[in-house]
Formats: structure tokens, sequence, C-alpha cells
């Protein structure tokens, strides 16, 4: 049954760039700029990666939802995206330009920076913020080097260890943006980042669990904090609590499910560990208001 499983899709680096008609010879990294007025974004649903990627804001403002926190970016913002974070993109301004760099872990691991220092490697784990705010002159030594990124990526250059270079410069932005998280860290330490970490460490934790564990406690268990703590700490960061979260994640997935007609609302009940379709259906009114049934009517 699972084969045929429409879900929450996962798209690598050459699935997202064909879907902006770009080719790319170099599947481990790429660098890409858009102009929203010149590119149609056909990826608006919900999708997960499997690669990092950071988002740069060169002009005008857009809104992205990460594992449903939503972000509002706006010139000279960066948001980290990493693998299997649940994305969406929902708002963009006329006039919003973006530069994404796109690498795998695999390429990461290439660069050698764990081996040398792996505090670089920080602003990469749970409990940083993703949003990052550079300044003008930060975000222009950020552009300068996805624009090196960009020109030694063309297959044409012919250069000699072509490879070496980008490699070298790669590990050179990682460096340059791992920088920027650590000063916006530093300066957030004053704000109690505690619960922000607990908060970001949630969040991550939330799509790789939620269709087994659907109760606050379970995450608390994985986390060796009180359930009460955890929904004491989420609500105050977020102002949502917990149990909003882990019922907006299963309701995402349960929507894009029954909108599969080759489903029943049993199978649908089934891949996501509800003991029937009873139950499902119940949890499904609860968190959304109508019912499966009405609401695969509704999406038609």
């Amino acid at each position: 049954m699972k084969s045929m499983i429409l879900q929450v899709k996962t798209h690598t680096i050459k699935i997202l760039l064909e879907q902006i008609g770009i080719r790319s010879p170099h599947l481990g990294i790429h660098v890409v700029s858009v102009d929203v007025k010149e590119v149609k974004l056909p990826i608006l649903y919900p999708f997960r990666s499997d690669q990092f990627s950071f988002l740069l804001v060169t002009e005008g403002e857009l809104q992205v939802n990460v594992n449903l926190l939503e972000y509002r970016l706006k010139k000279c913002n960066v948001l980290l995206l990493s693998p299997q974070v649940v994305r969406q993109f929902v708002k963009f301004s006329s006039d919003c330009k973006t530069t994404t760099i796109f690498f795998t872990s695999e390429y990461l691991l290439s660069a050698g920076i764990q081996n040398k220092n792996i505090n670089a490697l920080e602003f990469l784990s749970s409990h940083v913020n993703p949003l990052l705010n550079t300044q003008v002159k930060e975000r222009e030594v950020l552009m300068q080097i996805l624009d090196l990124l960009k020109t030694k990526m063309d297959p044409g250059n012919g250069q000699a260890f072509q490879e070496e270079v980008l490699l070298h410069l790669f590990a050179g932005f990682i460096y340059e943006i791992g920088s920027l998280y650590k000063k916006q860290e530093s300066l957030e330490e004053v704000r109690g980042t505690r619960k922000e970490e607990l908060t970001f460490r949630f969040l991550k934790l939330l799509p790789l669990h939620y269709k087994e564990e659907r109760s606050v406690l379970a995450y608390a268990s994985i986390m060796n904090i009180t359930a009460q703590y955890l929904s004491q700490t989420i609500k105050e960061v977020t102002g949502k609590t917990a149990s909003d979260f882990i019922g907006k994640m299963v309701l995402m997935e349960a929507k894009i499910l029954l909108t599969n007609h080759d489903l029943t609302i049993a199978q649908v009940a089934a891949y996501l560990n509800f003991s029937d379709q009873f139950f499902f259906s119940k949890y499904f009114k609860k968190q959304s208001g109508i019912s499966p049934s009405n609401y695969r009517k509704t999406a038609l």
C-alpha cells in the first residue's frame, strides 16, 4: 500500500531546479537567483527536500512556512532550510528577488570542515534560529561569494582544478555564514535562547515522528524534559501550543493523502497510524472542523 501513497513530496536538487527550468551538471551544489516577475514558481505546496539550502532575499519580501512556523523574510534576511523540514512558500511581493544555494550533506562533508573546526557547523544544528538578519555589508560579502560559486560551477570555463576551487569557495561561504549565525546567536543569548533552542529541537523532531507520536508527552520524553515544560516553552516562544503543531502536521499530511482518490479513508488512517477510521475521522474533524469525507469532496 505505501508504494502508492501520495504524501508530502521530497524533492532533490535536480527536481527543484528542473521545476524552474534549470538543468545543473553539478548535483552536489548549485546557486540559483530568482526574480519572481520573470520566473513562474510552481512549487507552492508543502514539500520536503533532501538537501540544505540558504535562501537570501536580495529584494522585496516573501513568506515561508517551515515546519508550520511562519517566517516573513525581507531584504538582507537569510533562511536556513535543513533536509527533511517541511517548507511551503506562501507569498511573494511583486518585486521579490532571491538567491539560494543548495548543497547536499555529502558535499558538505567533502569540504572537510568537520575535520578542522566542527564548531563552524554549529549553526546547522537544531538549536539555532534558522532566520538570519544580515547587515548590508554582510549581505554583499555573501553575494560576492555566491556569485563566484556560480561562475566556478560553469562547466564551460575549463579551469584547471575547478572542483578544488569550487570546494574551497564553498568552505569559505560556510565559514562566513557560520560566523554571522554565531554573531546573531551571541546577541540573542541575553533573551534566554534555551527556550528557543527547545522550540527548534521540537520543530525538527516533529516531521520525523508525527506519524507515530501525537502526544506532547512522547516528544518531551525524547527531549528529556517534562510535557508541561515543553508545552509552556512552545507557547511562550511561538504563541501556539505543542499540540497545535502536532495536530497541524498530521492534518497537513492527511489532507494531501485525501486528495489521492485511489486511497480509501481507512487506508489514509492506517498510513498515519490511527487504530481505525473512526478515530482518524474524529481527529481530523477536531483539527479541521470538517470530516475527511467532506474535505475530500471540497478538495476535488
